[in-house]
């Protein structure tokens, strides 16, 4: 039986016992695949994302490291997209799963169908370069004062000839940000049919292949904000994101909290609103503003006016609007001012690092939030005047057919600005509800402040947007249970919310021999992370650590200036072994995995984002160093909040908060070691909480089952250096004599 015909004997739900036969060996995956194995996991995995599909359910898988889930999840949606005539969605939180999906998974699962799968990754419009305004742009360079703009807008006018794509990511530079959002495609900027570059229209041509897809890769906030439009404009309206859609795929499904937080919140920044009132007007009062170069373009009298009334128009540009767009930047300088001084002065973190004021009750109290509350309220008033004054020139230009271009910028820019005078209100709003509102603020630069506001529980909102809307929902990761239950992170991602007949979990182990391919070292002599000898013993012990390993290292941290502070004390020591270092904000994200990649004899330092989403296969990472659990600043604002939610129903905020939460993001770290059966190494721990406290057990069970190797640190890096040696790693000239610390 050939491929074809393994498809053809799908009637109209899926065939759980032919999906088996299809993924098992000698079926038609191991036709297709040269390194096909026969994993038990992912047929388990794959039989209950069959019965998801077919029985209207909700799945939670948790599949460990090696077990192929995306194969798993991406044969039986791409039949049933097929088989069903119904398309797929799979969404996932990261750049590295999208590109592995569409590049690798996907395409071998097209290759086990004969080819006749439709794929499409799709992007929001804000990565597509938009011609009209590109042409509009070049034609106004005015607009675009500043050197470094004008040479990447010529840049990018010479790319917009060939490339077929028009998607940022495929732009062979960086293009500044504030370029780029002056050229990208806009909903609110669009003229839609009436844009005379529709038919080269790259947006147009993207979603056009999304409508004709079987299956449509996005990530996590794209999908967020096409369910948030289907709530508010109805599952079939022509303006939404995706085209219409029933079955759901959620991969990376550990990060769904955050990414419905951040985008179900607000968030604005000093140098955003500067920089879009800068958009309308020029601070410096020159041509680099829209209706600036209007006005300058009327003052031409190219008979689309009469010269008396272009006059008056110019005027009235560079005048009254000039002027309300100066207030509005004074009214919102003055507010943010307000808001610093108040965060500086408040702030208990004291140190390095960004001060943050979280808005609660004892804040509202205080003097000066009066002074900047009331200074955002007027602010967001000037901004709605501003909305409408640049309106009243809007409607008495409305004649102006042949500069419909311009006039679309400028409508898209007023939507902007009435939005912000909401956005302000509702960050800076002492009203009870069930947002948490914060402030960032840079210690020494004005210009680094930001507004937040997130809300407390997605849990219903997670609920209405995704399980209440779909048929059905897989939702998969490797880090979603705490010691074997889902418990805590269904609770956080409204799973909870549904009957317990509708949602399914399942469990799949990794098929990896972590006994024998991983090292879980931890020193017992170490202080303990709040005692003061813990940060002068932390440089020796990461050295000590990474030297055993003769690098290949990537290290861990929870905060930033720890990080800076440990890679400045022992960089000199590592690159006396021969050995690079590399810190993350030295280069982007991206180009920092490359080089470590390429390069088997370095060191990686990084925070937050390279605790997930990192794929080093191979030699490149024998060793990932954790330097504490990764347990959440407990003063962080949404976290301080969701805590005390915690404690009002009555349950210990550390026990079903801070402790889930810590487990699931060690087990994410502790996931970046071995990525296939060729990999080995250590996980370095060098927190002895693991060993000490009672909750480390907690920790322990819900990792892979590692040969534990602990004991004083002199002891655990000489037998660490003696492992690597064994397994065919360092030289024996590279093994470094291992001090007490």
């Amino acid at each position: 039986m050939d491929e074809r015909q393994d498809i053809a004997d799908f009637k109209e739900r899926l065939d759980p016992e032919l999906l088996a036969e299809m993924l098992g060996q000698g079926g038609a995956v191991s036709r297709v695949l040269d390194s096909f194995e026969d994993r038990p996991g992912q047929m388990q995995m794959l039989g209950a994302v069959c019965a998801a599909f077919n029985r209207d359910q909700i799945l939670a898988v948790e599949a460990g490291t090696g077990v192929g889930k995306s194969l798993a999840y991406g044969l039986p949606a791409a039949l049933w997209a097929k088989q069903v005539g119904e398309r797929v969605v799979i969404s996932s939180g990261t750049i590295n799963l999208q590109e592995q999906l569409v590049g690798k998974d996907l395409p071998l699962v097209s290759r086990v169908m004969g080819g006749e799968l439709d794929v499409v990754l799709v992007k929001g419009r804000g990565n597509y370069l938009c011609r009209r305004r590109l042409s509009e742009a070049t034609r106004q360079r005015s607009l675009f004062s500043a050197e470094d703009l004008a040479e990447s807008l010529a840049w990018v006018a010479e790319w917009a000839e060939t490339t077929t794509d028009g998607s940022r990511a495929d732009l062979p530079f960086a293009a500044p940000e504030a370029l780029w959002h002056q050229l990208c495609s806009d909903a609110d900027a669009c003229l839609g049919h009436r844009c005379s570059f529709r038919g080269e229209c790259f947006f147009v041509a993207a979603r056009a292949r999304a409508q004709r897809a079987d299956l449509l890769v996005v990530n996590h906030h794209l999908l967020f904000a096409d369910l948030a439009l289907r709530r508010e404009l109805g599952d079939g309206n022509t303006h939404n994101i995706l085209p219409r859609y029933r079955r759901l795929v959620l991969d990376e499904g550990h990060g769904l909290e955050d990414a419905a937080s951040s985008f179900f919140g607000v968030r604005l920044t000093r140098v955003g609103v500067m920089r879009m009132l800068g958009r309308m007007s020029s601070p410096a009062g020159g041509k680099g503003g829209l209706l600036q170069g209007l006005s300058a373009e009327l003052a031409d009298g190219d008979g689309a006016l009469a010269p008396g009334r272009a006059k008056r128009m110019g005027q009235e540009a560079q005048g009254p609007v000039a002027g309300l767009v100066k207030a509005a930047r004074q009214s919102y300088q003055r507010a943010f001012d307000h808001m610093q001084a108040l965060a500086l002065e408040l702030d208990r973190g004291g140190g390095g690092g960004d001060a943050k004021l979280r808005l609660v009750g004892e804040v509202f109290e205080h003097y000066g939030f009066a002074a900047a509350h009331e200074a955002f309220v007027a602010a967001a008033q000037t901004a709605r005047r501003l909305a409408k004054g640049v309106e009243r020139v809007v409607d008495r230009l409305s004649d102006l057919d042949e500069d419909e271009d311009r006039m679309a910028e400028v409508a898209a820019w007023i939507k902007r600005v009435e939005a912000l005078a909401e956005e302000t209100e509702l960050v800076i709003s002492e009203q009870p509800d069930d947002m948490v509102r914060w402030v960032e603020s840079g210690r020494k630069s004005k210009h680094r402040l930001t507004l937040h506001a997130a809300p407390l529980d997605v849990s219903a909102l997670m609920n209405e947007s995704v399980y209440q809307t779909m048929d059905s929902v897989v939702l998969t990761s490797a880090t979603l249970s705490v010691g074997g239950s889902f418990d805590f992170w269904s609770q956080r991602v409204g799973l909870g919310h549904q009957s317990a007949e509708r949602v399914q979990s399942l469990v799949v182990d990794s098929p990896f021999d972590y006994a024998t391919q991983v090292r879980l070292v931890t020193p017992t002599n170490m202080a303990a992370p709040n005692h003061p000898l813990f940060e002068q013993q932390l440089p020796e012990a990461v050295y000590q650590a990474a030297a055993a390993s003769e690098g290949r290292a990537l290290v861990l941290f929870t905060a930033w200036g720890l990080m800076t502070r440990v890679h400045e004390m022992v960089k000199d020591r590592l690159e006396e072994l021969g050995l690079d270092v590399f810190c993350q904000g030295e280069q982007p994200r991206d180009r920092l995995l490359n080089c470590f990649r390429e390069n088997e004899q370095s060191v990686l330092f990084g925070t937050e984002s390279f605790w997930q989403g990192v794929d080093v296969v191979g030699s490149a990472l024998r060793n990932v160093i954790i330097t504490r659990l990764p347990f959440d600043v407990p003063d962080e604002p949404l976290v301080q909040a969701r805590m005390e939610a915690v404690e009002r129903a009555g349950q210990s905020s550390f026990a079903h908060f801070m402790l889930p939460r810590a487990v699931l993001k060690l087990k994410q770290g502790f996931g970046r070691l071995v990525r296939s059966r060729a990999d080995w190494g250590s996980v370095v721990v060098l927190d002895n909480r693991l060993l000490t406290k009672a909750y480390g057990q907690k920790f322990l069970k819900s990792l892979p089952p590692a040969t534990l190797m602990p004991g004083p640190g002199e002891e655990v890096f000489a037998q660490l250096a003696d492992f690597f040696l064994q397994q065919g790693g360092p030289t024996a000239e590279g093994v470094v004599v291992c001090h007490p610390l």
